[in-house]
């Protein structure tokens, strides 16, 4: 049986989250997909792309993603329909406490797009109703503003949803307008975070996305086991 864990949808009221298993009934093709790097709303400092047959770095400045207009690095690819991508997080460089790097769907790559992301801080320290690094974020309307869903309140002494670096391992799965987001720390027992209904086009562009939130001060985020599938 689904467990239920209450969250805090930001900017809206208390919202009723259901811990699931990933759905596993989808056909699906396994790829490896190459990557293109993009700064979206033309942040001061660019960013850049570096992928290898190991590793995937972004390197990005940007402002935040958040509000009701975003600037960061995006290393994505096109998709359609529904898809699981995965992918470990080896370490994030800080220049604020709110860097944040993670795997985002996006409508398109203006900077005020419509988006979900499976996203984490740094480390672990306070941050807005939440005390650990994991957190998802949307907008649901262009050039409107994000939403987070945070962990359930009141936060417990130690997180639910720790980030220890390089154990730290993302997962987003869309089925329809249902984008279920899970995390581990070892790349094989998932956690549920989040699971979240929003529409957005079938054809939109899958990725990774960091933000440095501090515009004078790149970072850089490494990435390393990519897993992608997606529906025939």
């Amino acid at each position: 049986m689904a467990a239920v864990m209450t969250g805090t949808l930001g900017l809206a009221a208390p919202v009723a989250l259901t811990a699931m298993a990933a759905p596993s009934s989808l056909p699906l093709i396994m790829n490896k997909p190459s990557l293109t790097g993009f700064d979206v709303g033309a942040p001061a400092l660019a960013g850049k792309l570096i992928q290898s047959a190991q590793e995937i770095t972004v390197v990005a400045g940007g402002e935040d993603i958040w509000g009701p207009r975003d600037e960061f690095h995006f290393a994505y690819l096109p998709v359609t329909g529904n898809f699981e991508l995965s992918i470990r997080l080896d370490s994030l460089t800080m220049a604020d406490v709110y860097t944040k790097a993670g795997v985002m769907l996006r409508a398109s790559l203006a900077e005020g797009a419509e988006h979900v992301m499976l996203l984490v801080f740094g480390d672990n320290q306070p941050r807005n109703k939440n005390n650990g690094g994991l957190e998802f974020q949307s907008r649901v309307a262009a050039n409107g503003p994000c939403h987070a869903i945070y962990p359930p309140q009141p936060l417990p002494a130690q997180p639910d949803f720790p980030v220890h670096y390089p154990n730290v391992w993302l997962k987003l799965i869309r089925v329809g307008d249902t984008f279920t987001s899970q995390s581990s720390q070892d790349g094989k027992l998932w956690k549920t975070y989040s699971v979240h209904q929003q529409p957005l086009p079938a054809a939109a562009y899958l990725g990774l996305a960091a933000t440095s939130h501090n515009v004078n001060q790149p970072i850089k985020a490494v990435f390393s086991q990519l897993n992608f599938s997606q529906q025939p």
